[in-house]
Formats: C-alpha cells, structure tokens, sequence
C-alpha cells in the first residue's frame, strides 16, 4: 500500500498541477492579446480624431485666408474632405467649421440633393467628375443636382435653401 500511495501521490500532483495550467494558462495570453488590440483601437482613434481636427484646421484656414469669395464646400473641397474615411468624419467636419461660424458645407444641398449619408461619396465624386471644379464656382450645386437625379432621390419640396446657394454662389 506504500508503495502505491508513494507513486499514486506525486502522480496525482503532477496531473492537477497540469490540469490547472492547461485551464488557467490561455486567461493571461488573452489579456495580453486584448491589451494589444486595445492599445491599436485607441491608436487608431486618435489617428481619425487627428484626421478630422486637421481637415478643419485647413479648411478654416482657407476660410479666413479668402473671406466671404469663398464658400465652405469648396474649403472642405480644398482641404481633402475625401481623405476622411467616414460620412461620420464628414460630419463632424462639418459641425465644426459650422461652430466655427462659417456656413454648413453642406447647406442648401443637404438633405434634399445630397443627403448626409452620402457626403463623403460626393465629395470624391465631385472631385474626379467631368466639367466639376469643386474648389470654385457653382459646378458643386449643380454636381448636387445631378446627385440626386443619378441617385433616384426624389425633388425636395422646399428649393429655398438651394436657391439661396445659387444665388449666394453667383454673387461672389
């Protein structure tokens, strides 16, 4: 019997002792692994949160450089907008320069033309279009009108805001 409880004891210890590291190993290995994934996610935020402040840092730029000649698209439009990777980062673009104090760039053509889910599609559509200066000009309105049309949106029931944008972009 003595010889069995001295070859079943370490036996034993040794099974539990293998037992519990083949269970309680992978928790460690895991937390390292989402500690990595974590540390990329925010790094990656930053990186959008840096893209978005600089695309508004030039665009408010361009603003104050040229004044009331120019409208907020086209500064968004100068700026590389469509760099952004997201409609969201359009967005949030946008409420930036329209904090700032400067038009919406999007006004007068939003909802109704180019609604908010689509900003960054236009912004590169406009951009690589055929007899389309997005950087000057009234073509981006018309470019807004033609986006709609192509896109099977319906006609808004109110053009005040569009016509507005027509006239404001003749004027200057």
């Amino acid at each position: 019997m003595n010889a069995f409880i001295l070859v079943m004891v370490p036996l034993l210890a040794g099974a539990s002792v293998f037992l519990v590291r083949w269970f309680v190993s992978p928790y460690p290995i895991y937390m390292q692994i989402r500690r990595e994934l974590d540390t990329l996610t925010d790094t990656k935020k930053e990186e959008r949160a840096k893209a978005v402040q600089g695309c508004f840092e030039r665009s408010a730029a361009i603003l104050k450089q040229h004044g009331s000649v120019l409208l907020s698209f086209h500064a968004l439009s100068r700026a590389e907008g469509r760099s952004l990777e997201s409609n969201e980062e359009v967005a949030e673009v946008c409420q930036l320069i329209h904090a700032a104090g400067y038009d919406h760039p999007f006004e007068g053509i939003s909802p109704g033309y180019v609604p908010e889910k689509d900003w960054l599609s236009f912004l590169k559509y406009v951009r690589h279009a055929p007899n389309v200066d997005p950087e000057q000009g009234k073509d981006y309105v018309d470019a807004a009108d033609r986006w709609r049309q192509d896109h099977g949106y319906p006609l808004p029931s109110d053009d005040a805001g569009y016509v507005s944008l027509v006239e404001r972009t003749l004027l200057r």
